[in-house]
């Protein structure tokens, strides 16, 4: 790889190990809806690793998701808790995993993003680091060739501490690989949230 300016912290980071328990950072609005059960065909399109169902190792990260969301929503910030079979996930499924935040993955979430680009993957799931949240102008200015893929690089490599971990096979979901276990208040793992109501364990 050629020589970027990118922080150390990030050009170090391998992604490699799954977490056993994952988090996903949403609002109240969400609650009933993924309380019955995730749906992949109602994920938003566009995001970093294609349509799917986005997860994390790290409760911070996905509380403060929860908050942004909850901010433009006028909702209250919540995280679902799941638990991930690792072994049948790998063993079953057809998986990419982006084990450094580099050119290579740096091109992937471009592609990804870009309307222009017309781009779709077959990957039941995908793993890797987290882009910047600055990257939808940073899109645009790719696509019009104002920017080139390196510099929308090192503008991307920004969160050394974050990781995703996308779903994109129903399967995964109706087949129990990925199981909800709880649901809590964003920042509170010890506080379960239950029809906006909070009770303390």
């Amino acid at each position: 790889m050629g020589c970027f300016m990118v922080s150390s912290a990030v050009l170090s980071k391998n992604f490699n190990q799954f977490s056993k328990i994952l988090y996903h950072g949403t609002t109240s609005k969400h609650f009933d809806s993924l309380q019955e059960g995730v749906n992949i065909d109602l994920c938003q399109e566009y995001t970093d690793f294609g349509k799917g169902f986005y997860l994390t190792s790290n409760f911070i990260q996905a509380s403060k998701h929860a908050e942004k969301r909850a901010k433009l929503e006028g909702e209250e910030p919540i995280v679902f808790v799941y638990v991930l079979d690792i072994s049948r996930l790998k063993k079953e499924y057809n998986g990419y995993i982006l084990h450094k935040m580099d050119l290579e993955w740096a091109k992937f979430i471009y592609n990804n993003r870009s309307k222009k680009q017309c781009f779709t993957h077959r990957y039941d799931y995908v793993f890797g680091g987290v882009a910047d949240g600055k990257i939808f102008d940073l899109v645009n200015l790719v696509d019009s060739g104002e920017l080139d893929i390196e510099l929308f690089y090192e503008e991307i490599a920004q969160y050394a501490t974050y990781d995703q971990l996308s779903i994109h096979n129903q399967n995964i979901f109706t087949y129990n690989v990925i199981t909800l276990q709880k649901v809590v208040k964003a920042y509170d793992q010890q506080q379960t949230y239950n029809d906006k109501r909070t009770v303390k364990k």
